[in-house]
């Protein structure tokens, strides 16, 4: 698996991944720095990945590429953090012809039985921003979400505390609202101050400065999906 850095906003960034491979996910960066090491590319600066975090009804739910639907709307999320605004989830924010919350809703509902690191969609509940000790990602029902495997979590805690000496981790959330509405997933850098942070809150698609990792080889993101980037003709928020 080899992975290539695409700058840009997320919108840009996303574009680009999508073209000649597909976009990376937390897990593909997760392997690459244990593999390639603290002083690799993949490590430093951080980067989007093709997960997103949603407030729906006063829940958080995590949502892997095939519902994320800051998606196939990435760049109306672009403009509207630009703005300062949300995305907000509103009933013509679609996923497969049909209103997102409903979709998201009823994947996490199917896979409800399902371990952490098998969801596609997972309800998180009202958990809010935490602590995680690096020994312990594992123990962590979002970061086992996004490892997609317990042995992967495990690995990469011990490696940030033995590699980069990070004792914990903060687990960053969005915040609860009245108003369903979907942030993206950065995954923070190691080293030059950075902590390798889970930041599943991330309000600012718009910067020009951030990354997302395009995947090629025959390990390249599978599940990961070629979603079109359509423009939303209606506000956002």
């Amino acid at each position: 698996m080899a992975l290539e850095r695409q700058a840009g906003n997320f919108a840009v960034a996303y574009k680009n991944a999508n073209s000649e491979g597909k976009p990376a996910r937390a897990r593909d960066l997760l392997k690459e720095r244990i593999k390639q090491g603290i002083d690799s590319d993949v490590c430093y600066p951080g980067a989007w990945t093709t997960e997103s975090f949603s407030c729906i009804q006063g829940n958080i739910y995590g949502c892997l590429a095939e519902f994320n639907p800051l998606i196939p709307y990435a760049q109306t999320a672009v403009d509207v953090h630009k703005n300062n605004g949300e995305f907000y989830l509103t009933p013509d924010v679609l996923l497969n012809a049909r209103p997102a919350t409903a979709v998201i809703l009823e994947i996490a509902k199917q896979d409800k039985s399902k371990p952490a690191y098998r969801k596609r969609v997972i309800n998180l509940g009202k958990i809010q921003t935490h602590n995680v000790p690096t020994d312990s990602l594992a123990d962590d029902n979002g970061i086992l979400f996004l490892a997609r495997s317990k042995n992967l979590a495990k690995e990469y805690g011990l490696f940030l505390r033995k590699k980069a000496g990070i004792p914990e981790i903060i687990f960053y959330l969005p915040p609860i609202q009245s108003q369903d509405y979907s942030r993206g997933f950065w995954l923070s850098s190691i080293g030059h101050g950075g902590r390798s942070g889970f930041s599943c809150g991330i309000r600012g698609l718009y910067r020009d400065d951030g990354s997302l990792f395009r995947v090629r080889g025959k390990e390249s993101a599978e599940g990961a999906q070629k979603i079109s980037l359509n423009k939303m003709t209606s506000s956002a928020d």
